[in-house]
C-alpha cells in the first residue's frame, strides 16, 4: 500500500432518540457517457489509498469501468479493466489471490463466462482469467467460505440451465466447480446470498427466481457443520411463492432481534401492474411477509445500510421503471422492526437498476452513487447529514489514523473513558474485539494484510487498511 492518509469523520455520540437530519445533495454526473447500459456496481479501496473507488459493469456495452476516488467528492475514469465480456450482470470487488488487494470477480450473462482480473495494488488489472464459459446464464453472484477453509468461494445462480453452483478457491485465484450443486430444481434462479441463517457455524443460501410468474424464495441449508461436507438442502416451506420477477433478496436482521430476517424486492416486469419491497420475518412457523409502502412502482435493489448515523441501519430502495418518477428512496430505521415513510432522495434517473453505498468522501455518513440504465450515466449524491442542536448527545470530530497501518491505531476526539471495539473483515466475519481507553492506541499488528471494518460502540463504523 502506497499512502498513508490521515482519516476525519463526524463523530456523533447519540441516543437512538436523538435527531438529525439527512440532506442530499443534487445529483453530480461521474459519467454522462458510460458504456450502453450499466447493470452491475461495487466501491471499495481499488488503488491503495483509504479512498473507496467505484467499478461498474455495463451490460449492452460489454465493458467493466473503474472510477478512481479524487477525495473531494469528483471520480476520474480509469483505463478499462475489459470491452471483451457480453452481457456483464454481476461484479464484485474481492481478494481472489491472497495478495491483500481487490480483484474483480465479473459473470457475463451473454457468453456464460465468470472470470477475474488480478489487481497489482495500484488499480492496474490483468487481462481476464477464466472460471469458467460453461455457466450457462451466468447472473447472480454471492461471496463467502462455502466449505469453511477461510478461503473466499462464490456462489453463481445459472439462469437458463435452471441451476445455482458454487466454486471453491484454493487461495491463489484457482477455482474448481463443484459437483455437489446448491440447487438444480428451480426455475430460472436469478438471485442468490449467503449467510449463517441457521448460526450453525456454515454458510447457508437463499435463492429467488425470475420467471416473472409464480415466482418463489427459498432457503438451502448447508450441512457442512455437523455433516463435515458440503452439501445443501431445500427447507420443506418456500419462504414465499406466487410473485412476479424477484430481483434482490438478502439475509439482514431488519429488526434487531440477532435473527437474520429476508429483504427482497419485486420488480414485476411484464407480469403485473407493480412491483413491491417486501420483509420477511421467521417467525418459527414460517415467514410473515410485509409489504412496504413505496411510491417505487418497480423496485430493484434494496440495501440495508445506516445513511443518518444514529447507529441504526435503514434501507435504501432503487427503481428499475423507466421515465418519470422517483429513484432513489430511503426508509429510516426507527429501532424495534418499525421503519418511517420513504424519503426521496432522487428522481432524476431513468432505471436505477443498481447503486452503492460508502463514505465516499470520508466526512462520517454514508454517500450514494448509482447506474442509470437507460441513460448510460454513472451519478453520485453526497450526503450532508446535518445534526439538530439537541443537547443529549456531544458532536465530537473524530480522527482515526494512520490509514493504511501496518500496527496501531490511533484516534483522536472521543470523550474519555471506555470504548468497545470490534474490527470484522471483508466477509462481515468478527476478528478482533477489545474494550481498552479511549486514549489508547489500538493493536492491530495481528491482523493479515487486507482491508476491514472498524467499529465503535456499535454505533460509528469505518473502513481501514492493515498493510
Amino acid at each position: 500500500m502506497k499512502k498513508t492518509l490521515l482519516t476525519i469523520f463526524s463523530f456523533l455520540m447519540l441516543a437512538y432518540s436523538a435527531n438529525a437530519q439527512t440532506v442530499w445533495a443534487a445529483k453530480s454526473t461521474i459519467n454522462a457517457n458510460t458504456g450502453t447500459s450499466p447493470y452491475s456496481i461495487a466501491s471499495d479501496f481499488i488503488d491503495g489509498d483509504a479512498l473507496p473507488d467505484i467499478i461498474i459493469g455495463t451490460y449492452n456495452g460489454n465493458t467493466i469501468e473503474w472510477y478512481k476516488n479524487n477525495g473531494d467528492n469528483t471520480f476520474t475514469f480509469q483505463t478499462l479493466v475489459t470491452n471483451t465480456l457480453n452481457g456483464i450482470g454481476a461484479l464484485k470487488l474481492v481478494d481472489l489471490n491472497g495478495d491483500t488487494y481487490l480483484d474483480v470477480l465479473a459473470a457475463a450473462y451473454g457468453n456464460d463466462k465468470v472470470v477475474w482480473f488480478s489487481n497489482d495494488g495500484s488499480g492496474n488489472f490483468s487481462s481476464e482469467n477464466v472460471i469458467s464459459s460453461t455457466v450457462n446464464g451466468a447472473s447472480g453472484v454471492a461471496l463467502g467460505d462455502i466449505n469453511g477453509d477461510t478461503i473466499v468461494d462464490f456462489a453463481i445462480t445459472a439462469y437458463d440451465a435452471d441451476e445455482v453452483v458454487w466454486f471453491s478457491n484454493d487461495g491463489s485465484g484457482n477455482f474448481t466447480l463443484e459437483l455437489e450443486k446448491i440447487d438444480d430444481t428451480l426455475n430460472a434462479p436469478g438471485v442468490v446470498h449467503l449467510s449463517d441463517i441457521d448460526s450453525d457455524g456454515d454458510l447457508d443460501a437463499l435463492v429467488a427466481t425470475a420467471v416473472y410468474g409464480g415466482d418463489v424464495i427459498e432457503i438451502f441449508r448447508n450441512d457442512l457443520v455437523p455433516g463435515g461436507t458440503v452439501a445443501f438442502t431445500k427447507d420443506a416451506t418456500s419462504v414465499t411463492t406466487g410473485k412476479v420477477g424477484i430481483f434482490n433478496a438478502e439475509f439482514m436482521d431488519l429488526d434487531g432481534d440477532t435473527n437474520l430476517d429476508i429483504l427482497a424486492t419485486e420488480v414485476s416486469y411484464g407480469g403485473g401492474p407493480t412491483g413491491n419491497l417486501y420483509w420477511y420475518e421467521d417467525n418459527g412457523a414460517g415467514y410473515t411477509e410485509t409489504i412496504f409502502t413505496t411510491s417505487i412502482v418497480n423496485p430493484s435493489v434494496a440495501q440495508f445500510s445506516d445513511v443518518d448515523a444514529d447507529g441504526l441501519k435503514d434501507i435504501v430502495l432503487s427503481s428499475g421503471s423507466s421515465g418519470a418518477g422517483n429513484d432513489l428512496v430511503w426508509f429510516k430505521n426507527n429501532g424495534g422492526g418499525s421503519f418511517g415513510a420513504e424519503t426521496v432522495i432522487d428522481n432524476t434517473q431513468s432505471q436505477a437498476f443498481v447503486y452503492t453505498i460508502d463514505d465516499f468522501d470520508n466526512d462520517g455518513d454514508n454517500d450514494i452513487a448509482s447506474c442509470a440504465f437507460n441513460q448510460n450515466d454513472l451519478n453520485y449524491f453526497e450526503n450532508q447529514l446535518e445534526s439538530l442542536g439537541i443537547p443529549n448527545f456531544t458532536n465530537n470530530s473524530l480522527k482515526i489514523f494512520p490509514n493504511p497501518t501496518k500496527d496501531n491505531l490511533h484516534f483522536e476526539g472521543l470523550e474519555d473513558g471506555t470504548v468497545n471495539i470490534s474490527i470484522s473483515d471483508v466477509l462481515g466475519k468478527t476478528v478482533l474485539e477489545k474494550s481498552q481507553n479511549s486514549n489508547s492506541a489500538f493493536d492491530v499488528s495481528g491482523l493479515a494484510n487486507g482491508i476491514y471494518t472498524i467499529t465503535i460502540n456499535g454505533k460509528f463504523a469505518s473502513k481501514f487498511i492493515k498493510e
